[in-house]
């Protein structure tokens, strides 16, 4: 049997993989600059981190007595990863309105250069 915490590296991979190489490419367009870069990719790097090493970390934290639950559940794997989806689905997001902020700045800007010279 597959260990859940396999399970959920797993099904958070493709997205976290996903705004890795979103990340990239915005800043190889040119379209984020380089400390924004950084810090979405130090964020996306300590998820991955983070359920890389989630078995470890829960361990750690039972032999410390700091939690007495049970291990991962299913419902706690499905649970993580949908707040990894959302948060991903929410980066997008925020992205594209950036866009349309940028492109709606410039449709402004045009807009207000033909009509001083139509003055």
């Amino acid at each position: 049997m597959i260990s859940r915490y396999l399970l959920l590296f797993i099904f958070n991979l493709p997205f976290i993989l996903a705004a890795l190489i979103n990340i990239i490419t915005q800043y190889k367009l040119r379209r984020i600059n380089r400390s924004r870069f950084y810090i979405w990719l130090i964020v996306w790097s300590a998820i991955l981190l983070g359920l890389l090493f989630a078995e470890p970390i829960y361990a750690w934290l039972f032999a410390s007595g700091l939690t007495a639950s049970d291990s991962l559940s299913l419902f706690d794997v499905v649970q993580i990863t949908a707040i990894v989806v959302l948060f991903y689905i929410v980066n997008r997001m925020r992205l594209k309105l950036e866009v349309v902020e940028r492109r709606l700045k410039n449709l402004h800007q045009e807009l207000s250069i033909k009509l001083k010279t139509l003055k």
